[in-house]
């Protein structure tokens, strides 16, 4: 127990441990992840329909979706996928949540949608090809060490069509603004979220200014067993995303304040990008 608890009183170096995977392959936490996506309340695992709603609409004003093959990569329960394919986009989505895949795949079918979801970590896995647009929507990237971004946008460029483009949306340095290292130790926090039994959460908050990063590390603490999810969130200036997606090979050409068109501003919260590759 004293090892546990000096590990989680400590600061842990940037990225030092990845266990996104963890929230959405655990029986209990994808149940959860796929609740959470479908509320309209929590804005945690995605945005409410309306937004999406606009997101969409504003990606097709400057993309004219219909007739484009498109990969959503990080797709879940198909929220943005069912939209584009709506209208007219010949739709694939990608994600390593087998629930929400089976969501995404039953609403397909209840809709009479062509969308192919394939189960794949597309950090890892072998991914389809042939796209004139990849989306990677509600800040993915931002949660990604710098290599694994690298070896992303690499992986995203080589699934492109000639001239093809990426649509991503990042934390900006707004979502900085307020945050301070915290500690919160609570019986069954988030109302039973983390599982099916009752644990103690500790929850760590850690900001590291200088890399433009926070950490909010959660410790479960079981009767039978612990484990911990580090959920880590990288924030952006325009000059630095701009010189990421630059060295992947893509070209900006719309940075705004978020995926529906919203003006960039110094104090944002978001950035919104669609780039070409060259």
């Amino acid at each position: 127990m004293y090892d546990l608890l000096k590990d989680i009183s400590s600061r842990p170096e940037p990225f030092s441990r990845y266990t996104v995977k963890d929230l959405w392959t655990r029986p209990h936490l994808s149940r959860q992840m796929l609740a959470t996506h479908l509320d309209q309340e929590s804005g945690m695992a995605s945005r409410p329909f309306a937004a999406i709603d606009s997101i969409v609409g504003w990606l097709d004003s400057q993309l004219d979706l219909s007739g484009r093959t498109l990969c959503d990569l990080g797709c879940g329960p198909g929220l943005y996928a069912q939209r584009f394919s709506a209208l007219g986009a010949d739709v694939t989505g990608v994600d390593f949540s087998a629930h929400s895949l089976e969501y995404a795949r039953a609403t397909a079918t209840e809709n009479e949608q062509a969308i192919r979801y394939i189960h794949a970590d597309y950090l890892l896995d072998e991914l389809p090809t042939d796209f004139d647009v990849i989306t990677l929507i509600f800040t993915d990237l931002g949660a990604l060490a710098p290599e694994q971004r690298v070896a992303l946008l690499g992986r995203m460029r080589s699934m492109l069509n000639p001239g093809g483009r990426i649509v991503v949306d990042v934390l900006g340095m707004g979502a900085l603004a307020g945050k301070t290292d915290e500690t919160q130790i609570e019986a069954n926090m988030m109302g039973g979220f983390w599982s099916e039994d009752d644990y103690v959460c500790i929850q760590r908050s850690f900001v590291y200014p200088e890399e433009r990063l926070t950490l909010d590390r959660f410790l479960i603490v079981e009767p039978s067993q612990s484990w911990q999810i580090f959920s880590w969130a990288q924030s952006f200036t325009p000059e630095s995303l701009t010189a990421e997606l630059n060295t992947a090979g893509f070209e900006v050409e719309q940075m705004v304040g978020d995926l529906a068109g919203a003006p960039l501003q110094p104090e944002s919260d978001l950035i919104g990008v669609i780039a070409r590759a060259f």
